[in-house]
């Protein structure tokens, strides 16, 4: 069985993935994937606090009130993932304090948006408490989707089930000026054919999530996206059998150019 990032993991270098899934050698990670790992950490992790916080908002609090919650959420948070992480960072150098001073403003920013939002629409609508909660869109985190067809399986990071199920991937990393990179779009389309086959019912679209720019990506399915997917995964699964150590990628050269989306 393979797993999906295991198909992006080949377009970024096939004799690291060899050496991580066969010979079991797995290289120290470096700082941005660390603080990558600790960004999309808190994301999950405070995201499960939204209930909690929301129906608890009544028609007496403000929109400060609600801010206050979310800092002190990700504030906690953060300070956890950091000290989880404490040992990677400072294999490389980093000190944990410097890092929180990062990645703060980072999430200062998402807790005003999100508060912004939740505020917004509960004076719109004139609902609190338990009522605001079931009137905001709904989805699913963390989705765990297994194709015994495809020999595949991944974990989606958001299903929102808006007319259908509509895969969501959330990136906290630099986005291109236009479109999504290559290795997004292929991890998208590998999802929507996992969810096609789960629920008997074609997935049209998916989106990508570049929360550093307060943006998601539409990514429309097409007989090519299909061919594509189908074909890498034969590429990785040959790979992975084979005997031959897989030759040295110099350059990730997918990233180096992105490919437009329908917006």
């Amino acid at each position: 069985m393979l797993f999906v990032t295991d198909l992006t993991g080949y377009m970024y270098c096939s004799r690291k993935l060899y050496f991580s899934k066969i010979l079991h050698i797995r290289e120290k990670p470096q700082e941005q994937s660390i603080k990558g790992t600790i960004k999309h950490a808190v994301f999950e992790h405070a995201g499960k606090q939204d209930k909690e916080i929301i129906s608890s908002f009544t028609e007496k609090n403000s929109l400060e009130d609600l801010e206050m919650k979310y800092k002190k959420v990700y504030y906690s948070v953060l300070m956890f993932h950091i000290q989880r992480a404490k040992r990677d960072l400072e294999a490389q150098g980093l000190k944990t304090l410097e890092v929180y001073q990062e990645l703060w403003p980072f999430f200062l920013a998402e807790a005003k948006e999100k508060c912004t939002f939740f505020y917004t629409l509960a004076q719109e609508k004139k609902i609190y408490r338990e009522a605001l909660w079931l009137a905001l869109p709904k989805s699913v985190p963390e989705l765990r989707i297994v194709s015994e067809t495809l020999q595949l399986t991944g974990i989606i990071d958001r299903v929102d089930l808006i007319d259908g199920f509509i895969p969501v991937e959330i990136k906290t990393g630099s986005a291109p000026r236009d479109g999504v990179w290559k290795e997004h779009m292929i991890q998208i389309g590998a999802y929507m054919l996992l969810l096609s086959e789960h629920y008997g019912k074609e997935i049209s679209h998916g989106y990508v999530e570049y929360r550093a720019i307060h943006e998601r990506r539409k990514i429309v399915m097409n007989a090519f996206l299909r061919d594509e997917i189908l074909e890498l995964i034969q590429k990785v699964r040959a790979t992975l059998n084979s005997k031959v150590l897989p030759a040295k990628t110099i350059v990730a050269w997918f990233h180096l150019f992105p490919f437009r989306t329908q917006q």
